[in-house]
């Protein structure tokens, strides 16, 4: 599958044709990204990807390379430009080691949104281990991509959860996890995974709804106590689990169904603010 999308991308602040963009930057080791949705060609919580963008950038003692709404002008543009109405935007930096410069670019990536069948069927997951070296910075990590989606392939599931070396669940390798049990929506601390921008509302749809939700860790061998388990994510929503390796979960949980219909709202009461 190809890299990019579309007819146009913007390379520091500047519409090029795709025909001038160079994927080599995707054999580095680590680059800095960040991965938005669009919708009716309005970008999805554009405001937090943004912010959390720049959090990484910080993180990584790298000042952002344009204003936010420098940014925002020109995912707009982007999307325009593309008559884009659904899809992943994704934004790049890479900084320049031979100089002080860098290259930032922002680009329409292919998607692969989950199946109405999913949604309602649910997706197997299976447990990995491995750790992201910087958690709350959007960083590739190339090996670790590489490892988990042979993981996928070999096991034939959805999604790799990632396994600390003291055995407790992080995240996915895509994506945020989240248990419910005992009325309580239980998902892992802020401190070791990825913010993601989904999960972040989900979080407040929670305090919404009046679910009782925990930040805590889960370990692997608590996972069979768990009477319902999903996964989040810009392109994956609230999307159903129906097995962590040899443990299947039902997925007609009352709270899961309630999360899922409530961020559904969520979006679409955005997207018309928007």
């Amino acid at each position: 599958m190809s890299e990019i999308a579309g007819r146009f991308f913007m390379l520091n602040s500047e519409l090029k044709n795709i025909s001038e963009f160079d994927d080599s930057f995707l054999q580095e080791p680590h680059y800095l990204y960040e991965i938005l949705r669009t919708v009716g060609e309005k970008p999805l919580f554009m405001e937090d990807h943004l912010e959390r963008f720049e959090h990484s950038l910080r993180l990584s003692n790298i000042g952002i390379p344009y204003p936010k709404e420098d940014i925002a002008r020109q995912i707009k543009m982007l999307i325009r430009e593309n008559k884009l109405d659904t899809g992943n935007i994704k934004m790049v930096y890479l900084p320049h080691e031979s100089t002080t410069g860098f290259s930032f670019m922002i680009y329409i990536t292919p998607h692969n949104y989950p199946t109405d069948e999913q949604y309602m069927l649910g997706v197997p997951v299976s447990l990995y281990y491995g750790i992201r070296n910087i958690p709350n910075a959007k960083i590739m990590d190339a090996a670790l991509r590489a490892e988990t989606d042979r993981t996928r392939l070999e096991q034939n599931v959805y999604e790799a959860l990632l396994v600390d070396n003291d055995g407790y669940i992080t995240e996915g390798s895509r994506s945020n996890v989240f248990f419910i049990k005992d009325n309580k929506v239980i998902t892992p601390p802020i401190d070791c995974i990825l913010p993601g921008i989904t999960r972040k509302h989900i979080i407040a749809l929670c305090d919404e709804l009046d679910i009782n939700i925990q930040e805590q860790k889960v370990h692997k061998d608590s996972v069979a106590q768990m009477e319902a388990a999903f996964i989040s994510g810009t392109s994956r929503k609230v999307l159903p689990v129906n097995r962590i390796d040899n443990h299947t979960f039902p997925v007609n949980h009352p709270i899961l169904n309630s999360l899922k219909e409530g961020f559904n709202r969520k979006v679409e009461k955005y997207l018309v603010r928007s």
